[in-house]
């Protein structure tokens, strides 16, 4: 344990400089004046003579004081050199390790670095280009944990703008541990970008489940990857919205419910169904009357329903239940009921029937495979998160990829809680605030 002096200045800072000094052996000594040094100067490391105490050299910091370090001269060759001073480079590390930090947690949460400096200016003062580079090193440092065992994997793009320049950010998401497996920015999602960023990222010689949305292209690129060893599933969330976009925005109680009947072809919708079932009868009748009439109840009815399916909504959140998922036999049957009646729908039903009858193999795949998912929520979610769609379009090239990688590190649980703060680590300071 290093020796001190205590002063009356000093005095009150005994523990605090107790633990600074604590990897320091008994023949170091911290004078009554602040200055750090061996008891016994050191041998020249020149001649080997037996050096003697010459002074100090002074490191400053803003706002935090000042280190005073001992001076040893050598009386036969002359040379000069001084103690270690890594007591002092290690109090800065962790000040500002921690100030980075908080720069870092607030840059996760999209704040710009024009408001971090304008935060930092009550604690720390640091000009926006220093928080930057704090930040960006911090990043850059700091590595992604890999994801083992995948078997269930989430694809999907996201296509933000770097100022005018279109980019397209690739994401594969781990199914089970919700981790980002991988994902990176491109000037382009063509098949080959596509194609090399899943090989670079997925054992092609391993089984695996893999999620999208509906787009055609997917199942080529991983036929080419992986052979026969993927099982592609096409996500019934992006198939239920291409419902909802077949039909009006204002549509009658009638399309309403051929619309319910497509979504209960994989979920449970016959809440929704028997409402609007109740209400068809009442609709021929008003239709039959004057347009204003039929306007003034179709507008009431609709209303009566969308607090019907909203009441559904917060009953199975207060439950804490999601939407009932249909089995196979079940979901089967209820799309050869809507087949056998399609001639009957609009045009633009019949064509969703007919390419749901023509994907049936990708959008049952789940069915199958155990603990399969059904949807691409979670990485739907990821990117709500990590790169919010108002933000898209205000940052450059740099500022995604610092996203990217800063919701990755979150994802994967890198960022826990800190181990000391921020005015744990300004109070070690206050011995050097004046060291009498």
């Amino acid at each position: 344990m290093t020796k001190m002096q205590l002063s009356l200045i000093n005095f009150p800072y005994r523990e605090t400089l107790s633990t600074i000094f604590e990897n320091y052996s008994n023949d170091f000594e911290f004078t009554a004046n602040g200055i750090f040094r061996r008891i016994v100067p050191p041998l020249c490391p020149e001649c080997g003579y037996p050096m003697s105490h010459n002074g100090f050299n002074t490191y400053q910091k803003g706002h935090l004081g000042e280190a005073n370090v001992g001076k040893y001269l050598c009386g036969a060759c002359g040379k000069s050199t001084q103690e270690d001073r890594d007591f002092w480079i290690k109090l800065k590390t962790n000040l500002f390790g921690i100030i980075t930090e908080i720069c870092t947690r607030l840059r996760l949460n999209h704040v710009s670095y024009e408001v971090i400096e304008s935060v930092m200016s009550y604690l720390y003062p640091r000009d926006k280009d220093t928080i930057r580079n704090m930040v960006q090193c911090a990043i850059e440092e700091m590595e992604v944990p890999s994801v083992k065992n995948i078997q269930f994997v989430h694809y999907d793009e996201q296509h933000p703008k770097a100022g005018r320049n279109q980019k397209y950010r690739l994401t594969l998401l781990d199914s089970v541990t919700r981790q980002v497996i991988a994902e990176e920015l491109f000037d382009s999602k063509d098949s080959g970008t596509i194609e090399s960023f899943l090989r670079r990222n997925l054992d092609s010689h391993r089984q695996i489940f893999i999620v999208t949305d509906l787009y055609r292209g997917y199942s080529d690129v991983f036929k080419r990857v992986f052979g026969n060893k993927v099982i592609h599933q096409f996500c019934l969330l992006h198939l239920n919205k291409l419902i909802v976009n077949d039909f009006p925005r204002k549509t009658s109680v009638e399309q309403e419910l051929i619309k319910y009947r497509l979504l209960n072809i994989f979920y449970n919708r016959a809440p929704e169904i028997e409402f609007l079932s109740c209400l068809i009868e009442e609709e021929k009748t008003m239709k039959q009357r004057s347009s204003r009439e039929y306007k003034s109840w179709i507008k009431d009815a609709k209303h009566a329903f969308r607090e019907f399916v909203h009441g559904l909504e917060l009953k199975r959140r207060r439950e804490n239940k999601k939407l009932e998922q249909r089995n196979y036999y079940d979901a089967l049957n209820n799309f050869k009921i809507l087949k056998m009646e399609s001639d009957s729908f609009m045009i633009s039903v019949r064509k969703r029937l007919a390419k749901i009858e023509e994907l049936w193999p990708n959008l049952t795949a789940f069915y199958f495979v155990d603990n399969a998912p059904a949807t691409n929520n979670p990485i739907e979610n990821y990117y709500s998160t990590s790169l919010k769609t108002h933000r898209k379009k205000q940052l450059e090239e740099l500022g995604i990829e610092e996203q990217m990688k800063l919701s990755a590190l979150k994802r994967a649980g890198v960022f826990g809680k800190p181990q000391k703060t921020l005015l744990d680590a300004f109070f070690m300071f206050i011995p050097f605030l004046d060291t009498g």
